[in-house]
């Protein structure tokens, strides 16, 4: 009998396999922009610390989806929206959080690329059917 933690493990390892597999011609990412200086440190943190179209994401949620998973972060969504404006300009105007977000944004991309290509076998391991794609 399989665990949740088994299952979650042999999906990842799969996603992994995946997106290794089906690199295709893309290069690899790379992080181009590490050695270059933040313009403002306290928001670069967050460009650093976070995948940022799922920290944009994170942002957008409606209140009452927001409250409920991070119920120690008291945010409106107008103050949340303006925060994503805020992280957005930032990468606008600093090289190195410019970078991070591009790279974040090609990971994204390869991701669903990936996702879309291998949708059985995804779904296979979902619901714990063994496939082989």
């Amino acid at each position: 009998m399989k665990t949740r933690v088994a299952l979650e493990t042999d999906f990842v390892h799969l996603l992994a396999r995946l997106i290794g597999a089906s690199d295709d011609d893309d290069p690899p990412i790379e992080r181009t922009g590490k050695e270059l200086t933040c313009s403002q440190p306290v928001l670069g943190r967050w460009i650093d610390d976070c995948d940022f179209p799922f920290l944009m994401e994170t942002l957008a949620l409606p209140d009452r989806v927001f409250s409920q998973e991070f119920p120690e972060i008291k945010l409106s969504h107008k103050d949340r929206e303006t925060f994503a404006k805020v992280l957005t300009t930032h990468c606008k105007e600093c090289a190195r959080c410019n970078a991070k977000q591009a790279e974040d944004i090609a990971w994204r991309l390869r991701i669903k690329k990936v996702i879309a290509k291998n949708k059985e076998a995804i779904g296979a391991a979902l619901a714990d059917e063994p496939r082989e794609p």
